[in-house]
């Protein structure tokens, strides 16, 4: 008896870990928008990775954590050496690629509204470390510079 009540203790101790989240992940964009070459979408429980090819030739991959907190990380990557750029370039690129993605679709004309907080809060923003815009919404722009590709990193968060 005493067996069976240690493995319900446990096994009522497992499924309290297992969480149920109110949210789930959705695409965030379309294969079928403007300048959009190569698209895919793939979701497993509350991340979902999403990854968009331009004809810029630059690729947008879209890492989502959505369930009571929620994480997107945009990561832009484009060809070339970056390492000789100022870090305030990284924070205007920012600005310029929410505004392009904002003219995609109606739909993604709320992110026009992102450059422009981004865009205000850049003179007190820091590379890599996430600036509170509204409460419990941060915001970080980073970069990842190789010698062949360079990307920019966008993370918006709410917890």
């Amino acid at each position: 008896m005493r067996h069976r009540t240690v493995s319900l203790l446990l096994l009522f101790a497992a499924c309290q870990g297992k969480q149920t989240c109110p949210y789930k992940p959705a695409p965030v964009f379309s294969k079928d928008l403007p300048h959009v070459v190569q698209y895919n979408y793939e979701k497993k429980g509350q991340q979902s990775l999403e990854s968009l090819l331009f004809d810029t030739n630059m690729l947008l991959e879209i890492e989502q954590n959505i369930c009571t907190e929620t994480r997107q990380a945009y990561r832009f990557s484009v060809q070339g050496n970056y390492s000789a750029f100022p870090d305030s370039m990284w924070f205007k690129e920012a600005v310029l690629q929410l505004n392009f993605l904002s003219k995609l679709s109606p739909e993604h004309a709320p992110l026009r509204s992102w450059a422009a907080i981004l865009d205000q809060n850049r003179p007190e923003m820091r590379l890599g470390e996430p600036k509170e815009v509204e409460a419990n919404t941060f915001v970080s722009v980073d970069r990842i510079i190789g010698p062949e590709e360079s990307t920019l990193l966008l993370v918006f968060e709410q917890r």
